[in-house]
């Protein structure tokens, strides 16, 4: 870990004004801290010297070397649970040279705070880890437990929250707030067309109505369900042969190609499913290869497929159907076909009535000044893992942040991220009411 994280342990202590003054420099030093896909435990390891110091229960969870999620806890036990998650990785830097600034200095040019993950997702953590510390101040009112989950490896596969669910950390959560950005500019909103909507986002309202009504510079959304994820690999196994002699080999891809026609027949039937939020079953065929060289009858082929998925239709139903295709195909060819699944993850869905998303509605249209419609996306988030252990989990994504996520001069606005602080405080004390 480097010494300038150190730095904020001592000046984040029990008195609320030196938590305040410090809300930006936890950030900043949660951005300096390179967690490109590895060194999480630097975060983790900063993020318990400061909840020790505020002696705020908490544990390491360690996930590989060099890598360690964290888990903390306030409130007297004596009601429901809510978690906060929010996780310690980011993607790569990418070319340094095309950003405006330092992506790892957490650098302020007028209103937007810069750097590599402050948007997806260290300024929803940090905001988590404040409202935290404010809170502590009034445990004895927490009429329950507000646990904050710290993970590793979100961005390739939820791999730290998967492990804390399925060593029993997650057990006893009730609900779950997501802190993922959950904002886009109203600039970029004005340039679409009026017909446009925002990719990957599923909304019922027009959303140059609902910026219309926004008096600040970013619309927030409340993302009350995501769909879920299935990939799997086909390989198709046949016979090399020279092209001249056709008869004396088996061509793999032509029993692949057999596959992917029978294949998209089943997309078509289970894209007519639809879910009130999250719209339809997604999938795509994202990669194909095949053959050794021109003039060889090929003996090998792969196909590669991504699919989004909705509660209405579960994953073993997507893959009992592609596995009886396989099985047909290889009890009437020479080549034969296996299936190979990778990432399983389900979709998240909660209702808009429940506790956790009215008081959401409610106090975040009030900071933010801002109609704040629900909605569901394309793209997932830890939750996938901690419905695992409870189906029927409150959940919601909602935190500071845009689309600005992955990209070059990744930011969040710095007015945003102090929202975020208060709304969170306020909700989780509401819960624990």
């Amino acid at each position: 870990m480097n010494l300038f994280s150190l730095k904020i342990t001592y000046e984040i202590h029990l008195q609320e004004e030196n938590i305040i003054n410090s809300e930006d420099e936890l950030l900043r030093n949660l951005v300096q801290i390179n967690t490109a896909g590895k060194n999480e435990s630097a975060v983790a390891t900063y993020l318990k010297k400061i909840f020790d110091e505020n002696n705020i229960q908490n544990q390491l969870v360690e996930f590989d070397d060099g890598r360690s999620g964290l888990i903390a806890s306030i409130g007297n036990g004596n009601g429901p649970t809510i978690a906060f998650d929010g996780h310690e990785d980011t993607v790569a830097l990418g070319d340094t040279s095309r950003w405006q600034v330092d992506p790892l200095a957490g650098t302020i040019i007028n209103d937007k705070f810069f750097g590599r993950g402050i948007t997806d997702m260290k300024s929803g953590l940090a905001a988590g880890v404040v409202a935290m510390l404010r809170l502590k101040q009034h445990e004895a009112s927490l009429n329950g437990t507000f646990k904050l989950f710290a993970t590793v490896g979100e961005e390739l596969g939820e791999l730290g929250a998967e492990q804390m669910v399925r060593l029993g950390l997650a057990n006893d959560i009730d609900a779950l707030l997501v802190g993922e950005p959950s904002g886009v500019p109203v600039e970029f909103v004005s340039k679409l067309p009026k017909e446009a909507s925002l990719p990957g986002i599923m909304l019922s309202e027009n959303i140059h109505e609902v910026v219309a009504k926004n008096s600040i510079n970013e619309q927030h959304f409340l993302t009350i369900a995501h769909k879920g994820a299935l990939t799997y690999k086909v390989k198709s196994q046949g016979i090399t042969a020279h092209s001249s002699m056709p008869e004396l080999g088996v061509n793999a891809i032509d029993t692949l190609v057999n596959f992917i026609n029978q294949q998209s027949q089943v997309f078509q039937k289970i894209e007519r499913i639809k879910n009130d939020i999250l719209g339809a079953t997604t999938p795509v065929v994202t990669e194909i290869s095949g053959g050794e060289q021109p003039n060889t009858v090929p003996g090998s082929a792969e196909v590669s497929v991504f699919i989004r998925t909705i509660p209405e239709v579960t994953h073993e139903e997507i893959l009992s159907q592609i596995s009886r295709i396989i099985d047909d195909i290889n009890a009437n060819s020479h080549a034969k076909l296996t299936l190979e699944t990778d990432i399983s993850l389900e979709a998240v869905y909660s209702q808009k009535e429940s506790k956790l998303n009215r008081l959401a509605k409610l106090i975040g249209e009030r900071v933010l000044q801002q109609s704040l419609p629900f909605i569901g996306v394309s793209g997932g988030t830890d939750a996938s893992q901690f419905v695992k252990v409870n189906p029927n989990l409150d959940f919601l994504v909602f935190g500071p942040g845009n689309i600005s996520a992955h990209q070059v001069d990744e930011f969040v606005y710095t007015n945003i991220y102090h929202s975020f602080i208060d709304i969170y405080e306020e909700i989780i004390r509401d819960y624990l009411k």
